[in-house]
C-alpha cells in the first residue's frame, strides 16, 4: 500500500509540474499525413518504381527537391543526369540493405505518426496562424536526421534504427551518439528542428548564458509540444544521466557562477557546455554532454513557473537571457 501511495505521489508531482503545458487539445483539428518517400523509392519492381517516381515528381516536388539537392546532393529533377544518379543511390547494395532495415523497423509508422499529430495539435494551440508542415520520411545515407523546408519537414529514418544497429557500428559512430539514434527520438528531434527553424538564435550577446537560455527554450518548446514525454527523452539522456543531473544540479550551477563561466564568450567554453559530447569534462565522466542546455531548460522552467502571465510565444520572442535568468528565481539547492 505504501508503494502504491508513492507511485501516486510521483504521478501527481509530474502532473503538477507540467500543469501549464497540459493543454486540452482534443478539439483541435490537425490533419497530419506522412508520405513514406523511403517506401516509394525503394520499390524493387521497376514498373512500380517508375510510377512512384512520377508520383513524387508530380505530388511531392517541394520536399523531393529539398531531399535530393541537400541530402543526396545530386541536384533536382531538372539537373543533368539526375535520374541516373538517383538510380545509382537506390540500387547501391549497402543502401538497399539499409532500406530493408528501415522497412523492418518502421513497417508500421502509425504510433509515431499519432505522436507527431498530437504534437502538432499543441503547436496549433500555441501558434494558431502558423501552418502545419507536410511530413515525409526518407533514407539519407546516414547524412541527416531531420530536414525542414517551406511547408515540409522530413525524417531520415536510417538515423533512428536503434542504438545497437550494426550499421552504426560499421560507421564507427560513438556510443554516446548511437544511444540517441532510436525511434523514440524521432518526435522530440522533429519539434526541436521546428524550433530552431522558426525561432533562430538572435541574441546580440553571444555568451554561454545566452546559448544556455536559447537551448533551454528549445527543450521547453519540445516539452510544450510533447508534455507526455519523460524529461530524459526530451533532453536526450538516459535515466541514469538524468538522475546524475538532478543530483548535481546545485553543484554544477555553483561551479558556473563561481568560475565566471556564464558570461564567457570563448567558443571552446560554449562547446564544452552546450555541444554534443560523451560527458561534460569540467564536471565528471559520469555527467552527460550538453549539461549547459539542461541547466538552461531548468532556468526557463523556473522562469515560466515564476511568471505565469508569460505565454510560450511571448517567451520565445524574449531576447534578453539575463532578464530571463533574473526573473526566474532560479537557485538550485
Amino acid at each position: 500500500m505504501k508503494y502504491l501511495s508513492f507511485i501516486v505521489l510521483i504521478v501527481l508531482f509530474i502532473s503538477c509540474k507540467r500543469d501549464k503545458l497540459n493543454l486540452n487539445v482534443s478539439n483541435i483539428e490537425v490533419t497530419t499525413t506522412t508520405t513514406r518517400v523511403d517506401k516509394l523509392l525503394f520499390e524493387k519492381d521497376q514498373t512500380t518504381y517508375a510510377s512512384n517516381l512520377e508520383k513524387i515528381k508530380n505530388d511531392h516536388r517541394t520536399f523531393f527537391d529539398l531531399y535530393s539537392n541537400y541530402v543526396l546532393k545530386i541536384g533536382t529533377f531538372d539537373s543533368p543526369g539526375f535520374e541516373t544518379y538517383l538510380k545509382t543511390f537506390v540500387s547501391d547494395s549497402v543502401i538497399s540493405r539499409v532500406a530493408d532495415s528501415v522497412k523492418f523497423v518502421f513497417n508500421d509508422f502509425s504510433k509515431t505518426e499519432k505522436h507527431i499529430s498530437d504534437g502538432f495539435k499543441h503547436y496549433k494551440s500555441y501558434f494558431p496562424y502558423k501552418p502545419i508542415p507536410a511530413v515525409y520520411t526518407f533514407i539519407s545515407g546516414f547524412n541527416q536526421s531531420v530536414i525542414t523546408g517551406d511547408s515540409v519537414i522530413g525524417i531520415g529514418l536510417d538515423k533512428y534504427l536503434g542504438a545497437d544497429c550494426i550499421f552504426y557500428t560499421y560507421l564507427g559512430i560513438p556510443q554516446y551518439k548511437s544511444a540517441k539514434m532510436t525511434p523514440q527520438r524521432i518526435v522530440p528531434d522533429l519539434f526541436y528542428a521546428i524550433f530552431i527553424t522558426e525561432f533562430p538564435y538572435r541574441d546580440s550577446i553571444d555568451n554561454l548564458l545566452s546559448n544556455m537560455i536559447y537551448q533551454g527554450k528549445a527543450l521547453y518548446f519540445v516539452e510544450a509540444m510533447c508534455p507526455s514525454l519523460p524529461d530524459s527523452i526530451i533532453a536526450g539522456y538516459s535515466p541514469k544521466q538524468m538522475k546524475w543531473c538532478k543530483q548535481n544540479e546545485a553543484s554544477m550551477w555553483t561551479f558556473l557562477v563561481e568560475q565566471k563561466q556564464l558570461y564567457d564568450i570563448e567558443r571552446l567554453t560554449l562547446q564544452r557546455y552546450t555541444g554534443d559530447a560523451p560527458f561534460t569534462n569540467t564536471f565528471s565522466n559520469e555527467s552527460p554532454g550538453k549539461t549547459g542546455n539542461w541547466i538552461g531548460w531548468r532556468i526557463v522552467q523556473s522562469f515560466m513557473k515564476k511568471n505565469p502571465e508569460v505565454t510560450l510565444p511571448q517567451l520565445l520572442q524574449m531576447k534578453n537571457a539575463q532578464e530571463i535568468l533574473s526573473r526566474s528565481g532560479y537557485f538550485p539547492e
